[in-house]
């Protein structure tokens, strides 16, 4: 596994496209982790309660996303399930619905010279405001600034994360009224991501009725 110092290159896949080696698996552990970790932080904090109503919303995980494709393998050697259980399990109940994928698209279909992969992890939460939760964000890592959330509305905001996990890790996250979400990716930088988090978002959360 890799130490705090140690990288291994971006989109790095075998013919089978599992990654290479254990340290990839490393990276997306601690990035997934620290992600997650914030909205842990926000909840247990108690944060700034909902203000106002909006929207009931529901989020899912197709298996395809445009360009990308979902991949079980990947998830499993990324431990998806494992932090989506310590979502659930740290958040006192706030945290509910919890999903998890992985997605993963081909140089050719992403216009670059190797694999694009996305982690994404949302669920429902209660008690915290969409500015609380990506303040306790912004504040938790260094050089993390306020995006764009997207046609979906709430707050947003992305860091490149290699001052704070180990590995070369873009993190990008959303909350609205009554749902939150991260994406994590080692293959693109903070400013890609949050165009994919965009872009992604009405296609992993849809308004009930």
């Amino acid at each position: 596994m890799a130490g705090p110092g140690e990288r291994s290159s971006p989109g790095e896949l075998s013919g089978r496209g599992s990654w290479k080696s254990l340290k990839r698996s490393r990276v997306w552990l601690l990035a997934g982790a620290a992600g997650l970790a914030v909205g842990v932080v926000v909840v247990t904090a108690g944060a700034l309660l909902l203000g106002g109503g909006g929207p009931a919303h529901v989020l899912v995980t197709p298996a395809k996303l445009g360009a990308y494709v979902r991949k079980p393998q990947l998830e499993q050697q990324m431990n998806a399930k494992e932090l989506q259980q310590q979502v659930v399990a740290k958040s006192a109940g706030q945290a509910s619905a919890v999903v998890d994928a992985v997605y993963e698209a081909n140089s050719a279909a992403v216009g670059g010279t190797s694999p694009r992969v996305i982690l994404f992890i949302g669920g429902h939460l209660s008690g915290v405001s969409p500015t609380g939760f990506i303040t306790s964000f912004t504040d938790q890592f260094k050089g993390a600034r306020s995006t764009g959330a997207g046609s979906m509305g709430g707050r947003a905001a992305c860091v490149n994360a290699q001052e704070n996990v180990a590995g070369s890790v873009a993190l990008c996250t959303w909350a609205d009224n009554d749902t939150f979400g991260l994406v994590a990716s080692p293959t693109m930088d903070a400013a890609q991501l949050g165009a994919q988090m965009r872009a992604i978002r009405p296609d992993v959360e849809h308004v009930t009725k």
